[in-house]
């Protein structure tokens, strides 16, 4: 669906030229490995980098230039896709031919580019003020995540089944990681990443590749052919052991996380079967985790599964009575050995992939997915949107039978409550 051209040194561009929506889109991802050393780093340069540039040089004047482009947006952008780090900015905007003066692509791209090579500065690094006031949001960021006893689970229980891997690392570091930046420390980092990580562009709008791809070159025409940055994620398609692990904390619900590795990613072709088993076991109101474990047996507050197609990782994600540990466990983990049996009804099976379809439809509909979906393909190349949906058609119940049976239970980790 998309045109991929290369635009400069280590700069590819992703282009998708539309005309249904109103409004354009882009984003400007710069990767590298994710790991302990960067990854506070990652997280605090974007915010930083926004917060003012020579020509606006605070978050006011950079507020009223793009309330002048007729209300365009321009965010930060921190995310991880197995254990790639991908970092940078989203822009949206209306798009020229809705407004009198038609430039307001061209502003964004002024702004784009005085945003990545114009920072504001102090002393010849980033200002003081600047840096500090990020540092304390990233890290009142990281304490909520603490605080949010679900997500904490998660990141426990994946800290535990990684441990040794980049995956286990916090996405956004850890509040230490964040304490120590200094603004020197943070312009050595920005320097690094300007001059050494490949860049991945994605833009959706009515332009065509070639034409989006000629207002884009000039940004970056500067770049020096070199040895970029690469990326790599440690798949394990089995797990050796099963461990379990428990903590007690000051919780009145107790959160049960399971992860299982399934060695399959978004290029492997049982990835249409896994989908759609993840969404028959354990993906919404229709999932057997939630018909049968928290509605007839009323044995959790909240059950469900997602997976990483990045990683090869499924996780099991539920909040219980501490005292019904063994019990909701035990029903939860029957639920995927019925899955595995093929004990899958042709209704189960059929609303599901219409859920599945319906979900991929909506993304075709959705520039800031198209986004996430088309740089994705940076990272590990799949099948497009629509030979997805054909081959999540395609998928049997023994299809499905077999993918639950190449699950492989790794960690079980429960946060229970403190005894009284």
């Amino acid at each position: 669906m998309t045109t991929n051209i290369l635009i400069a040194p280590g700069v590819t561009l992703r282009a998708l030229q539309s005309l249904k929506f109103k409004t354009g889109c882009f984003s400007v991802n710069f990767l590298r490995q994710h790991n302990k050393e960067n990854a506070a780093l990652d997280a605090l340069l974007p915010s930083v980098l926004l917060r003012g540039s020579e020509r606006y040089p605070d978050m006011q004047q950079i507020s009223m230039y793009l309330d002048g482009l007729y209300g365009a947006t321009f965010g930060t952008l921190v995310r991880q896709k197995g254990e790639a780090k991908l970092f940078g900015f989203y822009g949206d905007f209306l798009e020229d031919c809705f407004v009198p003066d038609g430039n307001v692509f061209s502003g964004m791209m002024d702004f784009l580019d005085q945003i990545l090579y114009h920072p504001y500065t102090e002393d010849g690094c980033f200002c003081h003020a600047y840096v500090e006031g990020e540092k304390r949001n990233l890290i009142n960021a990281l304490e909520a995540s603490m605080n949010d006893k679900r997500s904490y689970a998660v990141n426990q229980m994946l800290r535990h089944m990684c441990e040794g891997e980049d995956y286990g690392l916090p996405r956004l570091g850890t509040v230490e990681d964040v304490e120590k930046i200094t603004p020197q420390l943070l312009w050595e980092h920005y320097e690094k990443s300007l001059r050494d990580c490949r860049i991945e562009i994605f833009y959706c709008g009515r332009m065509s590749p070639q034409e989006a791809a000629e207002r884009f070159t000039p940004i970056f025409a500067h770049r020096q052919d070199k040895v970029w940055e690469q990326t790599y994620t440690e798949v394990i398609r089995a797990a050796e052991e099963t461990r379990e692990i428990s903590e007690a904390m000051d919780v009145t619900q107790g959160k049960l996380v399971i992860g299982f590795r399934t060695g399959i990613l978004s290029n492997d072709p049982d990835y249409a079967a896994l989908a759609l088993l993840n969404t028959v076991f354990g993906s919404g109101m229709t999932s057997k985790l939630f018909l049968n474990v928290r509605e007839k047996r009323s044995l959790c507050y909240y059950a469900y599964s997602n997976f990483d197609r990045y990683k090869g990782i499924l996780l099991i994600s539920s909040g219980i009575a501490s005292e019904k540990y063994e019990i909701a466990k035990a029903a939860i983990l029957e639920e995927l050995e019925a899955c595995r049996r093929g004990e899958i009804s042709q209704e189960e099976l059929e609303t599901a992939k219409t859920q599945l379809l319906s979900a991929l439809r909506a993304a075709m509909d959705t520039p800031n997915r198209l986004d996430d979906f088309f740089v994705g393909q940076a990272i590990v190349p799949t099948a497009d949107i629509p030979e997805q949906m054909e081959q999540i058609k395609a998928v049997t119940t023994e299809q499905l039978a077999a993918v639950a049976r190449r699950l492989s239970m790794d960690t079980i980790y429960f946060l229970k409550g403190e005894v009284q």
